[in-house]
């Protein structure tokens, strides 16, 4: 009988896979190395048999690495010149479509939680290929050893394959006109990888790829090296499905109200319909007692918070998520420490301080004081402004922000009428208005900020000078010649200076609506709402936001109205009158 023929196996000796030739698997050394005399090497006996069938490329240990890693990219894409994205993204062009075709491939071992970065292997060489792939998890030349806890991948020598990885990355880290430019042939290059993204639509990747590339950096104002709204809300978001929803939600809104191509106003209105709904089904849940999601419902109601935002609404939805945020923190903030991870709750509570200090403007005096902050949420900022604390929100000016709630209070003291009347302000109300004064005017911005932000800090600090000015008048409901109309006029001027000091097309100005509107209604001279008018609109051309095209629009009322009618403290009758109810967040 004819004797059955040697074949190549996966099990054979390293050396004769490497020369692609039969091995008759005797050890210590089989024929074929015996007869070319060559070092015949073999696996370790304790290698896993699920670790040797395949390469693996080496991913993320943690969603939290992955986020680390595409904020890197972010940031790097962000700092660049167009000529030099256009230049960096040929380049990764070239070697995208120039990288072995993937397909996804399940981990070996059930996840723990689900994570950012989708498995893959190359397809060059597959199960029913002639070429035998040598697997380096054996190779004790090129063995690794994995330390991550959720995943037993083992990391691929092979060059080409570990920059596609990164590729990948870059090009969910790009700036948004050049991805949408060039979409097409991106699709082409990298099969989308929508195990990702399971039970969600096709439109999800491209709306996570925007988040990454443009709503993050348009949600923060750029103080910081770290962004939180990808290191934190991303891992959060795949390890939760309304979070993921409520991030791709705001993105369709940022999208859509940006212009950019490729966008869709079915596509925005049906992801924030979706998300709004399970949002709702998830408080439904937490009032009945079946789940505690304190978590993810507050950062859910704030992230809906700057959907708002994102999208300009006008109805003043925003207010209801704000109330509701509150809320929830302060349940958050009682809890253990042990609870929450890292320093998430600094900047949850940095992003209530941010939302809720500029919104208070467009409260009717004479209602309660529910949107005004908890006595848990206001400690907790104190500390962080003790701590010389930075935000992607509150750059380095938080302080000034809790300024703004008791300038709130001290005009519902002096402005609200007591029997229909007027009344002059009352002893408490003239030393309470010199505390604070003082306090604004000791002001100064962090000296380890960077210089963008401290422009912005001083700008800020002008807004609130004028804020709380302008509970005694504005310069055009007064005589010509009286201090209080010199020092106001002197902080206009002020802040139209600082303002020339820095371009409006940078990240600081996603924060500074609040302080153009104040500014905008203490003045009537031509060209400072010049200036103003065409500041708004290049942050509208750029950064894109709905309410800065919304507090355009709002200013443009406010100053075809009477001079002797206009401020800060009348905003809100001009956002009653016009229907424009926004937050300026």
């Amino acid at each position: 009988m004819r004797a059955m023929p040697i074949i190549r196996s996966r099990t054979g000796c390293f050396t004769c896979r490497r020369r692609k030739k039969k091995c008759n698997e005797e050890k210590p050394i089989c024929s074929g190395c015996k007869r070319n005399t060559l070092d015949c090497r073999w696996p370790t006996e304790s290698c896993p048999t699920s670790q040797t069938r395949t390469n693996k490329i080496s991913v993320p240990r943690s969603p939290s690495d992955a986020a680390r890693r595409l904020e890197r990219r972010s940031i790097v894409a962000g700092s660049m010149s167009p000529e030099q994205q256009s230049v960096r993204q040929q380049d990764q062009y070239q070697r995208i479509e120039a990288a072995p075709e993937l397909s996804p491939v399940a981990p070996t071992q059930p996840e723990t939680h689900s994570t950012p970065d989708v498995f893959y292997m190359s397809t060059e060489a597959g199960p029913d290929s002639d070429v035998d792939v040598e697997d380096v998890g054996e190779n004790p030349d090129s063995r690794t050893s994995s330390t991550s806890s959720h995943s037993t991948t083992n990391s691929s020598d092979d060059p080409q394959q570990l920059n596609y990885v990164g590729d990948v990355s870059d090009q969910l880290a790009i700036d948004s006109r050049m991805y949408f430019n060039k979409v097409t042939s991106l699709q082409h290059g990298i099969p989308m990888p929508m195990t990702l993204l399971p039970s969600h639509s096709p439109d999800s990747y491209d709306l996570l790829s925007f988040y990454l590339a443009r709503t993050a950096n348009s949600m923060g104002n750029g103080s910081t090296d770290v962004n939180p709204f990808i290191a934190k809300f991303i891992p959060l978001a795949f390890s939760n499905p309304l979070v993921l929803h409520l991030i791709l939600a705001q993105s369709a809104a940022h999208r859509q109200a940006s212009k950019e191509p490729y966008s869709s106003l079915e596509v925005a209105q049906r992801y924030y319909t979706d998300s709004v709904r399970l949002f709702r089904k998830v408080v439904g849940e937490y009032v009945s007692g079946k789940d505690d999601n304190t978590l993810t419902l507050t950062v859910g109601s704030l992230i809906l918070c700057l959907t708002e935002v994102a999208r300009g609404d006008v109805c003043g939805t925003i207010f209801d998520h704000l109330t509701a945020s509150k809320s929830l923190l302060t349940t958050l903030l009682n809890r253990p420490r042990v609870e929450l991870s890292d320093d998430l709750p600094e900047f949850l509570v940095e992003y209530s301080m941010h939302m809720t200090a500029s919104s208070m403007i467009s409260t009717d005096l004479s209602s309660n004081t529910q949107t005004l902050l908890s006595p848990d949420i206001e400690a907790m900022a104190r500390a962080l402004v003790d701590r010389k604390y930075i935000g992607q929100l509150c750059g380095c000016w938080l302080e000034l922000l809790l300024l703004i709630p008791q300038i709130f209070q001290l005009g519902q003291s002096m402005l609200t009428p007591v029997d229909g009347e007027p009344h002059p302000p009352s002893a408490d109300d003239i030393i309470t208005f010199g505390f604070l004064q003082s306090q604004i005017l000791a002001f100064s911005p962090l000296p380890v900020a960077s210089p963008f932000s401290q422009l912005a800090g001083l700008v800020f600090k002008q807004g609130v000078l004028l804020y709380l000015w302008s509970l005694l008048g504005t310069p055009q409901q007064g005589s010509s010649n009286t201090a209080h109309r010199d020092l106001m006029e002197g902080a206009v001027s002020e802040a139209i200076s600082l303002l020339s000091q820095f371009p409006a097309s940078i990240r600081v100005n996603t924060s500074l609506c609040w302080p153009l509107a104040v500014i905008g209604c203490c003045t009537s001279d031509l060209a400072v709402q010049g200036v103003l008018r065409e500041r708004l609109q290049t942050m509208i051309g750029t950064i894109g936001l709905g309410n800065m095209r919304e507090t355009l629009a709002l200013l443009e009322h406010v100053w075809r109205q009477p001079v002797e009618e206009t401020s800060p403290w009348t905003l809100r009758k001009a956002m009653q009158e016009h229907q424009i109810w926004i937050s300026f967040a």
